[in-house]
């Protein structure tokens, strides 16, 4: 072997060198960037080597991620007042409109008070009566709006006391249905119930599941208006129950679905059914669900079956 031989296999070994130092370096920076998308924004890269490309790279990066971590953090102040005010709002208008309810509910119930009111030539007081329902009932609507915005609010917040303990989910259900049942008769529509002949029992709290089911039963009604069935079915597995409410209505389009739990959406659909829908219930149905350590999953044939489908860890 000559002196060139020796030559090209030590610029061969040199090159190998620098590549894998390359290779390590390279994923080092890899590894940092992972590490600051699972959320760690304090981490930084830190290189120490002669190599004036790779050490501009650093700095190009940590300037990156410094400002991608001042931006976040005021982000995160922006929507921790947005929270904020959201529920400051909510609280200032509830105290004046259930006075304002309360007033309105007392005219409505005493016809002396009526008829004393109104007392006056251009109206009669049936038609009177009638106005004052209109203004009752779009207050009751606004009321329940607040209500949701205040719960939403509550909810980001982490505002919420959730007890997880067990729960008999096949009486919750009973109790749900029958305080929709004269609702659903007045539309003539079918209910369908089928739970298991002894009582399912999961990990949950009472008043979340009761929220749930009342958000989603009440969603059927309101968007299964034009079919004739809605249905619960509780399931049991070995490790969980699921809860499907369904209805046959109008159902939700296909480039829709993915939408129906993000805050303030309404099916396009809903807006010509005037069903006053605000876009928050099923938004609050998810976080609560996600509370519960369970799953919510939405499937719709329109004028066929549309299910909502949420599952719970059952009570072992």
């Amino acid at each position: 072997m000559n002196a060139i031989d020796y030559i090209l296999i030590s610029i061969v070994i040199i090159l190998i060198i620098l590549i894998v130092s390359y290779y390590k370096k390279l994923n080092y920076i890899c590894g940092v960037l992972d590490e600051i998308l699972a959320g760690n924004l304090n981490q930084r890269v830190r290189l120490q080597n002669n190599i004036k490309q790779l050490g501009r790279l650093s700095v190009k990066l940590n300037s990156i991620i410094e400002n991608f971590q001042k931006v976040n953090e005021k982000s995160r102040i922006n929507e921790e007042s947005r929270k904020k005010m959201i529920s400051n709002i909510s609280h200032d208008f509830r105290t004046p409109l259930t006075s304002m309810l309360g007033y309105m509910e007392l005219m409505l119930d005493d016809n002396t008070t009526n008829d004393k009111l109104f007392d006056c030539n251009s109206l009669n007081c049936k038609q009177k009566n009638e106005y004052l329902e209109v203004i009752y009932n779009k207050g009751s609507y606004l009321y329940n709006l607040l209500e949701e915005f205040f719960e939403i609010s509550k909810l980001d917040s982490n505002d919420v006391k959730i007890e997880i303990k067990e729960v008999n989910v096949s009486e919750i259900i009973r109790q749900n249905i029958i305080s929709f049942f004269n609702e659903i008769n007045k539309l003539h529509i079918e209910p369908k119930i089928n739970l298991p002949e002894d009582d399912v029992y999961a990990l949950g709290d009472e008043k979340a599941l009761n929220r749930i089911l009342n958000n989603l039963i009440n969603n059927a009604i309101k968007y299964g208006v034009q079919g004739t069935i809605i249905g619960v079915n509780l399931i049991e597995d070995e490790d969980k129950i699921s809860i499907e409410i369904y209805d046959n209505g109008g159902g939700i389009p296909e480039n829709e679905i993915d939408y129906v739990f993000d805050r303030l959406y309404t099916v396009e659909k809903s807006r010509k059914l005037n069903t006053k829908s605000s876009g928050i219930g099923l938004t609050i149905v998810k976080k609560l669900v996600n509370s519960l350590n369970g799953t919510i999953s939405v499937s719709s044939v329109p004028f066929e079956k549309t299910v909502f489908k949420f599952t719970l860890p059952k009570a072992l």
